[in-house]
């Protein structure tokens, strides 16, 4: 017997005075809101459950596009699937363009479009999806949703005087609204990225000012933090903290990255252990995630560990995957990419490997399929791959000695030169640069490459990996003493 008809038996069980009273609209509003209570316990399947019977057997109720938005939200966030999810939203927009779902629809197909864009046409695409909840729907609740989401599609195509400008206006307007908070913290974040950290700092602050007790004040004081440490005084002043240590032992042998994770933990790669290991806020070690040979770290988007070893790459604590490039002449079989030197996840969802055999960045879609190389030409031996948060992909090639930061197009943006034995790259929040060099300590660049600072002190002999905190904090691996070192 289906999940489905033992909701439904159930429906019918029900003492005859209660059934009597309860019409189609009711019943099928009951089973959407107990839908998103399962959803808020976090039992997701019984929750997609609820929804599609709300769909299949209430299709002529309220609900029905209310379920369906649900629906698209499932696709969209548990299974990854950006054309079913799509498919869902459209239905709600076009079937029921009148109902309080249809903004929604117009809302999240406007995320997915962002989150999948790469040109300043498919940015607008995603705008035109957000400006078309305000211009349809101006009394609705998802007004301020896509106030703030236009402001982020500003804020990926760099226009951030109107990112800052939107977010404004949201905070202002709609302060009791769940975008208010999130709103206020993104004008500082705009503000940042377009070079006033001093009144970004400010804005940051009105979030614990205003809005204390959202999930936002604490991302608020990290930025203002890592803000402050290089903008707060006369220069960049970074110290030594002694009180830091990991209990690592063997961990801390032959390592090779460094990653911080979203909530603090630092993941180390180490060659010796043959693994990703994570510690965490106490220093102490958690359960590892193998790789034959460890080579490089970086995270996706979402925050998930990328782990590159020599012949695959891990995407997160399951997706384990392997590369090929097709056929150079007929007859022959695809290639396998066997000498891996980095990964990376970009916004758009693509997956960059860098090569050591063919001395190239190739280009893989989000189910491996291989696109091409990235850039188009040119051939570099890329021993790092990051990408910020705006989608920009840095690359650190330790032959050239060179780091180049990338927009996801290909586009060279900018290019660091200036180094001597670089070894390790960095990125913060506000895409300023942090540079790992054996022979020059950390060295620190603002996002158009010009030196903000030098971290170093006589414990670090030789930089060899980094990773950065959400307090700009910054996590160094000394290969000759075979410690991670931290500088706040």
């Amino acid at each position: 017997m289906t999940r489905h008809l033992l909701l439904l038996l159930a429906l019918a069980a029900l003492p005859l005075t209660a059934a009597a009273q309860e019409t189609p609209d009711d019943q099928a509003r009951r089973l959407l809101e107990d839908g998103r209570a399962y959803r808020a316990q976090g039992k997701l399947k019984q929750a997609l459950d609820n929804f599609s019977i709300v769909v299949s057997s209430f299709p002529a109720t309220d609900s029905v596009g209310h379920a369906l938005l649900e629906i698209g939200r499932y696709r969209m966030e548990v299974d990854g699937d950006v054309e079913k999810a799509r498919g869902s939203f459209e239905q709600v927009t076009k079937q029921y363009a009148r109902s309080d779902a249809a903004p929604g629809g117009y809302y999240y197909l406007g995320l997915l479009a962002l989150g999948r864009a790469t040109s300043a046409a498919e940015i607008d695409d995603a705008l035109a999806n957000f400006t078309r909840v305000a211009t349809l729907y101006p009394r609705s609740e998802w007004v301020p949703r896509a106030l703030a989401a236009s402001a982020r599609a500003h804020r990926r195509a760099g226009r951030y005087a109107e990112a800052a400008d939107l977010n404004r206006r949201v905070s202002l307007e709609f302060p009791a609204s769940d975008a208010a908070a999130e709103a206020q913290f993104e004008i500082g974040y705009a503000l940042a990225l377009q070079g006033q950290p001093r009144v970004a700092m400010e804005e940051f602050q009105q979030v614990r000012n205003r809005f204390p007790q959202s999930s936002w004040a604490q991302p608020a004081l990290e930025r203002t933090t890592a803000l402050y440490r290089l903008f707060g005084g006369a220069k960049p002043v970074f110290a030594l903290d002694p009180a830091f240590a990991l209990a690592g032992g063997e961990i801390l042998k032959a390592v090779r990255a460094l990653a911080v994770a979203p909530g603090g933990t630092l993941w180390v790669a180490s060659e010796k252990s043959r693994s990703a290991v994570p510690f965490d806020a106490a220093g102490k070690p958690g359960a590892s995630l193998g790789s034959e040979d460890p080579r490089a770290l970086s995270l996706t988007p979402a925050g998930e560990l990328v782990l590159a070893g020599r012949g695959g790459v891990r995407l997160g604590p399951k997706d384990i995957r392997s590369f090929t490039t097709p056929p150079e002449k007929a007859g022959a079989v695809a290639k396998p990419v066997e000498k891996i030197l980095a990964a990376a996840v970009t916004a758009g969802g693509f997956i960059l490997v860098s090569d050591e055999d063919r001395e190239a960045i190739l280009r893989y879609d989000a189910k491996g399929q291989y696109l091409g190389t990235f850039p188009d030409a040119g051939k570099r031996k890329v021993s790092r791959i990051l990408v910020d948060g705006e989608g920009g992909i840095v690359t650190l090639d330790r032959d050239e000695k060179v780091v180049r930061v990338w927009h996801e197009t290909g586009r060279a943006v900018a290019a660091i030169t200036a180094l001597r034995r670089p070894s390790d790259v960095a990125v913060d929040a506000f895409r300023n640069l942090y540079v790992a060099d054996e022979e020059l300590g950390v060295l620190v660049f603002n996002p158009e490459g010009q030196p903000l600072a030098t971290i170093g002190s006589p414990e670090l002999r030789r930089a060899k990996a980094i990773a950065l905190d959400a307090t700009g904090a910054v996590l160094v691996y000394d290969e000759r003493s075979e410690r991670v070192l931290r500088y706040r």
